[in-house]
């Protein structure tokens, strides 16, 4: 055999184990990245749903947050839909149980969702027939959200009470900015704001005063002497009520002892009758005058 054809042989030979190879590799990734590996075992698990609301095959199932598996197949049985999930570990159904579709995100996507239920609650037979609740559709709820709210805001009329304080505040702006009302002047005139300053300038020069103890109120909070005055006349007074209250001195007798009280009652009565006395005697001591006068 011709050396040219040895070499030809041995290309083909090259060409062919070199395409041998790719085969090998693509069908071994095809393998791994698929949605089921062959070499491992899978449960079933199959729900019936209203409807499914845009759930695909391939979409994750979830168990307690964490991913167990896919949607494997979904048909359409009468007026139900039978889903089928392939899992990678057997789930244990109790009374009390969920099922659900959940939305992945607000831009779509669904995923399975799996709670065998409380774990002291009794378990479901093998045969039974596990239903899911219908999942919810965001832009619907959106949607009902939005109309609720126009709805309310129609027959309160909060729209028109809005609209009737909008224009209540535009009327107040208008105000300001033409110069009405107190607050206007305040906004727009100057002699407002000079009048403000030349206040705030008294104010200031009041409380330098009185920082540098000038002044009657000054002197009361910057002196120790009228501080200590106002003391002594305060243990004074102190000491004049304690007196007073314990019966001390002339005052404090005439609060204290009942006795003054009601000999003070007694002289009261005495005046009283003595005066009583005197203006029934005065018309006798009167006419007797005038009789003898005027012999």
């Amino acid at each position: 055999m011709k050396r040219s054809q040895l070499r030809d042989i041995s290309m083909e030979v090259m060409v062919g184990a070199f395409m041998f190879m790719i085969l090998l590799a693509l069908g071994f990734f095809t393998i791994i990245l698929s949605y089921e590996n062959i070499f491992r075992q899978y449960h079933e698990v199959t729900v019936k749903f209203d409807h499914v609301s845009g759930l695909r095959q391939g979409d994750n199932v979830f168990l307690r947050g964490v991913m167990i598996g896919r949607v494997r197949s979904l048909i359409v049985e009468n007026d139900r839909v039978e889903v089928t999930a392939s899992l990678q570990r057997p789930v244990n159904m109790r009374e009390g149980y969920r099922i659900e579709i959940i939305p992945s995100s607000v831009l779509g996507g669904q995923y399975l969702s799996i709670d065998e239920g409380p774990p002291d609650a009794p378990a479901l037979p093998e045969d039974t027939v596990l239903y899911g609740r219908p999942p919810v559709d965001l832009i619907d709820e959106a949607t009902s959200a939005v109309q609720a709210v126009r709805q309310s805001l129609d027959e309160g009329e909060v729209l028109h009470n809005l609209e009737a304080i909008m224009a209540q505040v535009n009327t107040i702006t208008h105000q300001l900015s033409a110069g009405e009302g107190t607050l206007g002047r305040l906004l727009m005139e100057d002699e407002v704001y000079n009048e403000l300053a030349q206040v705030t300038t008294n104010l200031r020069t009041v409380s330098e005063q009185l920082s540098t103890g000038q002044g009657t109120l000054g002197r009361l909070l910057m002196e120790d002497d009228v501080y200590n005055e106002l003391e002594q006349l305060t243990a004074n007074l102190r000491s004049v009520s304690e007196q007073m209250s314990t019966g001390q001195g002339t005052l404090g007798k005439l609060i204290a002892d009942d006795e003054l009280y009601e000999e003070a009652q007694l002289l009261m009565r005495e005046v009283r009758a003595a005066i009583d006395d005197f203006r029934e005697t005065a018309p006798i001591t009167t006419f007797t005058s005038i009789f003898f006068g005027a012999f």
